[in-house]
């Protein structure tokens, strides 16, 4: 029993070794980018050890070697290079480990199910990102998606039409340390008068207007239901459509709901009777 445990213990320890030290091996091979926190170690040299975040323009300052040029180095590449220039002039067979305390972060906003900033351990495509929010809100424009992107002290806006890159398209998108991806709503509707929640709402695509009507609460017992307009922006002239939505309601025929459009103002009117 006690020669079954020890085994046992043994294949586990050796697991976690094993897994451990793929895990190291794997972040060697990690691009370091601007604002990632590095952990610098020098065998036996309390002095050449040090932490440091790495600067918009890709370097941090490290002692003897002054302003030194990280970025875009690998983990691996990074302690060979310093490794060799420590090595030249300074200590004899330096041994050097680089470890990524702190990653640097992109940020997703608007239209997805979980906004907000993620850290970047490994390279990351604009569709992974988008995958590890939870993916698009039925809301997105995924026609323009926005990328921000910090180069130096000077800023560039990607425009990326998601759908070409589903198509294959368009190439996916390899995202950098510190980007942005904004992404807006497909568009924006208005309902007033006899509903439950008047209101501005985002669009989605295929929007109807018994659905927009659905997503405002749905018609007050006063409301002339028969009676509703949508006034919509066209060529710069502006076009009443009357929109029956009772008798769509009723009828069998889909291409009598009519779809929203972005900027369209929805007014249900009081009946009388």
């Amino acid at each position: 029993m006690i020669k079954k445990t020890f085994f046992i213990f043994l294949v586990l320890f050796l697991s976690c070794s094993y897994a451990a030290n793929a895990a190291e091996e794997t972040g060697k091979d990690y691009t370091i980018a601007p604002n990632d926190i590095l952990e610098i170690t020098v065998y036996g040299e309390d002095d050449l050890s040090t932490t440091a975040r790495v600067a918009q323009d890709g370097t941090i300052s490290y002692p003897l070697l002054g302003d030194l040029k990280v970025a875009g180095f690998t983990v691996r590449e990074l302690e060979g290079r310093i490794t060799k220039l420590l090595g030249e002039d300074y200590l004899v067979n330096p041994q050097v480990k680089v470890f990524v305390k702190q990653y640097a972060n992109f940020t997703v906003l608007g239209e997805v199910k979980s906004p907000g900033s993620y850290q970047m351990r490994e390279r990351l495509t604009l569709t992974e990102a988008i995958a590890l929010t939870g993916g698009f809100k039925d809301t997105a424009n995924t026609a323009d998606v926005k990328i921000i992107r910090t180069i130096g002290d000077k800023k560039e806006t990607l425009y990326v039409d998601f759908g070409k890159i589903l198509e294959k398209a368009l190439q996916d998108v390899e995202l950098k340390a510190s980007d942005v991806i904004i992404v807006e709503p497909f568009g924006s509707f208005s309902i007033i008068g006899q509903v439950a929640k008047p209101g501005v709402y985002n669009l989605r695509k295929g929007l109807t207007i018994v659905e927009a009507i659905g997503l405002s609460g749905g018609f007050t017992p006063i409301a002339a239901q028969n009676a509703t307009k949508i006034f919509r922006e066209e060529n710069g002239r502006r076009r009443t459509i009357s929109a029956p939505v009772a008798d769509i309601m009723k009828s069998a025929e889909k291409s009598r709901n009519i779809l929203i459009q972005d900027k369209d103002t929805i007014v249900v009117p009081e009946s009388f009777f």
